[in-house]
Parts: structure tokens; C-alpha cells; sequence
């Protein structure tokens, strides 16, 4: 709080409602004191209980990951690890796969995180969502895919935002229309990254 220490903090709180007290007295009476104090402790139970999630943030942040990724397990979730590292954790999805709700120039976006892939590819629909020409894109880029060669089109998102991280100068494939039905979350992105690994059912990103 302001660059105090929590002991510091505490103290200034005692003296700022001490003080309050003795104005709320002389500017309303004695009469009205009951009240008065009954309101300056609500306030003073307020300020303690937001000094003591700030204090204890960390280790509140790791309770709470877990419970906002079951809602939502295409959810990014920032969590600090027990040295103090900050990381990405994904939930793997129902239908066994990792699923990233990240935003391409501001606009949200949904990937499949595809470890297999060398490249980042957006569907036709979703390139042009979020501001790419997609009337100006070159199809002359071979791709081996399950169905035999495919042809993309090479782009470039200038922020892709996963989680509270930013990545500047994303290249992507751009996959012609009715070729591909999700945005694949490829190598050439997740290597951005200093470290990812999967631990169980979920997937750790380390920025």
C-alpha cells in the first residue's frame, strides 16, 4: 500500500479510522456515536479483508485457477508456482484437446493448440474477422494435410494476445475456404514461449 510494508499499512489504518472516529464524534454528536462506529467498522473489516488478499495473492490465484478453467477450459489462467514463476495453464477440453481463447489484433479468436502443426493457421473466416485482405492473399504455399497437398496463404498478425502475454509479429497460414474447420495454435507460436509442457490435463505455458 503506497510502498508501506503490511505492519506499516496496518498502523495507517488504525490512525486513519482512529481519526475518523474522533471527526465523526464532534461533527455528529454523541447521540449518533453507535452509528457511527458501526460504519467505521464495516470500512475497517473492508480495508483489513483487501490487505490481506493483497498480502495472500498468490496463493489465492492458485485457488482460483483451477475453479475459473473448469468453467471455461479454453480459458488462459495465469498462476504463480510455488518459486514465484508466472505461467499460462490450459485445461484440456472434453474432447481430449487443448483449446486456447486468444485475441488476434483485438479480436478474440479460438485455436486448437496443435503441437504437430510447424505453423499457426487461421481458417479463411476467421483471417478475415480480424482484418486481413483476404481478396489480396496468395494460395501458393504447399501443405501436407490427412487429405493430401493443400495450398495456404501467408499472413502476419501484429499482436496475438494469449492470456496477459502479448506476441508481436505472428506469421500464420491462411487456409482457403471449406479447407479447414479451426484455427490451429502451431510450433512456430508455442515455441514464442521459454518453456510449455502438459501435466496431466493441463497444459503450462512459461512466458
Amino acid at each position: 500500500m503506497f510502498g508501506l510494508n503490511e505492519d506499516q499499512s496496518i498502523r495507517l489504518l488504525y490512525l486513519v479510522l482512529l481519526l475518523a472516529l474522533i471527526v465523526g464524534s464532534a461533527g455528529f454528536g454523541w447521540g449518533r456515536m453507535r452509528t457511527n462506529l458501526r460504519h467505521l467498522l464495516v470500512w475497517a473489516l473492508i480495508a483489513v479483508g483487501l490487505i490481506v488478499v493483497y498480502a495472500y495473492r498468490a496463493p489465492l490465484q492458485r485457488f482460483v485457477a483451477p475453479v475459473l478453467q473448469e468453467l471455461d477450459p479454453s480459458r488462459v489462467v495465469e498462476v504463480t508456482s510455488a518459486d514465484g514463476t508466472v505461467e499460462l495453464a490450459i485445461v484440456r477440453g472434453r474432447d481430449g484437446h487443448f483449446h486456447v481463447d486468444a485475441e488476434a489484433d483485438g479480436t478474440p479468436v479460438r485455436f486448437l493448440v496443435d503441437t504437430g502443426a510447424s505453423t499457426t493457421v487461421l481458417t479463411l473466416n476467421d483471417a478475415a474477422r480480424i482484418g486481413i485482405d483476404v481478396d489480396a492473399l496468395r494460395f501458393n504455399r504447399p501443405v501436407q494435410t490427412a487429405n493430401g497437398t493443400a495450398f495456404f496463404a501467408r499472413a502476419v498478425i501484429s499482436n496475438l494476445d494469449v492470456g496477459p502475454f502479448r506476441l508481436a509479429s505472428v506469421d500464420v497460414g491462411i487456409m482457403p475456404a471449406g479447407s479447414l474447420n479451426t484455427n490451429l495454435l502451431g510450433m512456430n507460436t508455442i515455441d514464442r514461449f521459454s518453456g510449455w509442457r502438459v501435466e496431466g490435463n493441463r497444459m503450462v505455458l512459461t512466458p
